[in-house]
């Protein structure tokens, strides 16, 4: 087998191990958690933060109506005890009672309000938590598909490593050395075949002297792109 063969196996060695890694980084990638994943995430934290903020407050509110039920209470008790002979104090503590009858007023109202928020926040976390599994059971879905190529590509990978290596031991060191140089010049493809007259790498023509060498396993080289030819 000519040189010239030799680097084109070389090269359909080093052509398929670009696409292979290029590929292993996509699936790489894709196995980080998606935008709609998070965001799905960022929604159930929201629903479950909102949630609590209200449960709290209704707490708090419960607590602060509870304590003035109880001052009101006592505030009665002593109104009508007959204890309280001052008429200023009975007006006082009278108007103190409507004040805080007032006050029961404003805080059921925002306990009723805070029932509402907890009925609608409890909805919206179920709705998010919903939709989190759909989304999340998809994503594991195809994390089980990516592994498994992820796994095929390392193994591909590993035996183009070896085949890449035995090859390396048919090429000249020069040949080597002339592959590389033009592999990078030319975009990492360095040996092109010639079909129908024309350089794969390039699309130009090919003279027919040129396509004869190469046949006969000369070292031959495209007139336009430089590269070298092979049949």
């Amino acid at each position: 087998m000519s040189q010239v063969q030799q680097l084109y196996q070389l090269q359909q060695i080093d052509t398929e191990m670009r696409e292979k890694k290029q590929r292993l980084g996509e699936v790489l990638r894709a196995q980080k958690e998606t935008a709609e994943l998070l965001a799905a995430k960022e929604r159930v934290v929201t629903a479950v933060t909102d949630l609590q903020s209200w449960q709290t407050q209704r707490q708090d509110l419960d607590l602060e109506l509870q304590a003035l039920k109880n001052k009101a209470k006592s505030a009665e008790q002593r109104l009508y005890s007959g204890n309280v002979k001052n008429p200023k104090e009975l007006t006082d503590l009278q108007s103190a009672i409507e004040a805080m009858g007032r006050q029961r007023a404003a805080l059921e109202d925002e306990i009723l309000e805070a029932m509402i928020m907890i009925e609608d926040t409890e909805v919206e976390k179920a709705a998010a938590d919903k939709s989190l599994q759909t989304i999340q059971a998809k994503w594991e879905q195809s994390q089980a598909s990516l592994k498994q190529e992820q796994s095929d590509l390392a193994l591909r990978l590993h035996e183009l490593t070896g085949k890449r290596k035995e090859r390396l031991g048919t090429i000249s060191a020069a040949s080597l050395t002339e592959y590389d140089a033009i592999s990078r010049k030319g975009g990492g493809v360095a040996v092109v075949k010639i079909k129908n007259n024309i350089c794969t790498g390039c699309r130009l023509n090919v003279s027919a002297l040129k396509e004869k060498k190469a046949r006969e396993g000369e070292m031959v080289y495209c007139a336009s792109c430089g590269r070298i030819l092979a049949v």
